[in-house]
């Protein structure tokens, strides 16, 4: 077993494994320097000199999305006219690192998590989507965060809902809670009403990149794959304030009231996952949402 390696835990990689990786399958990338590493819940990325990086499953049943990622996303990229930091190549299981990886072209920028965007950044932000949001075909893989559906999420969301109220919202706010789920369960009865399209599948702060407030990109892409478009409008409303959603639908396009609603549910889930991973920058925009939504109110 990979050293630090446990099947309950995410897999700790040394600095030396990764370099080790970089070196015997992208040789042309060995004299570079590895950057700073950026370490999420599932994954982590480092920098390799100015223009390229590496991201890293730290789970088992996420390898096939990695094993599956720049195949599946290089018929696309082209035709985006967005900045992408998107897989390129894919890495192999070795030097005792057992999943597989990918090699990303590197946008430097900050994440929405740490710069917000600006309110002129809303419409650029929904162009995006409805650029990625191109209908996918019948054979196309399943994006695992966006196919399954709400309905199959009620479970998760139940959890994180007491979750979220027992943690309590801030500035000695309360968590209106059958007012959210009542709101949630709204999208969850809603049909979807659009074909499969293709979709990001993890759109969040950390994952939408901000160049002093413009949007400047989009990260995170191994999971794409087919699903409901709503999911990824509903990541995207987590770094847009209530007051800037007219903007981001502008900038993507007709959008359907059942889609709006499915959007909206997947916004609150997005809000309770972000919430429980106790980060401070996500737990902030989280909260915000909500108090926009009038669903944390002053006890």
């Amino acid at each position: 077993m990979f050293p630090g390696a446990r099947t309950a835990d995410p897999l700790v990689v040394e600095d030396a494994t990764v370099r080790a990786l970089i070196d015997d399958q992208f040789p042309h990338l060995a004299d570079l320097e590895l950057g700073r590493r950026y370490t999420l819940e599932d994954h982590f990325a480092i920098r390799i000199g100015d223009h390229h990086g590496a991201l890293f499953p730290r789970f088992a049943h996420d390898d096939a999305l990695f094993r599956r990622a720049a195949d599946v996303i290089a018929p696309h990229i082209d035709r985006w006219g967005f900045p992408v930091s998107a897989p390129i190549e894919t890495g192999l299981p070795g030097r005792g690192f057992p999943f597989h990886w990918s090699l990303v072209d590197w946008v430097s920028a900050s994440t929405a998590a740490f710069v917000p965007l600006h309110a002129a950044s809303a419409r650029d932000l929904g162009a995006a989507l409805r650029a990625i949001h191109e209908p996918a075909p019948a054979d196309a893989p399943a994006n695992p965060r966006t196919a399954a559906g709400l309905a199959s999420l009620v479970d998760d969301w139940e959890r994180l809902l007491v979750f979220a109220s027992l943690r309590g919202a801030p500035e000695n706010r309360v968590l209106d809670v059958e007012a959210t789920d009542a709101l949630f369960r709204t999208g969850v009865d809603t049909r979807v009403d659009v074909p499969p399209a293709w979709t990001h599948g993890r759109l969040e702060p950390r994952s939408i990149q901000s160049d002093r407030g413009r949007f400047a990109g989009v990260l995170i892409w191994h999971n794409f794959g087919a699903g409901d478009p709503a999911a990824d409008l509903g990541g995207a409303a987590t770094v847009v304030p209530l007051e800037m959603r007219d903007e981001l639908y502008a900038g993507y396009g007709e959008v359907s009231a059942a889609t709006a609603w499915r959007a909206q549910s997947y916004q609150l889930l997005a809000s309770m996952r972000h919430i429980e991973l106790d980060d401070p920058f996500l737990a902030r925009m989280a909260w915000e949402r909500l108090i926009e939504l009038g669903l944390a109110h002053e006890a």
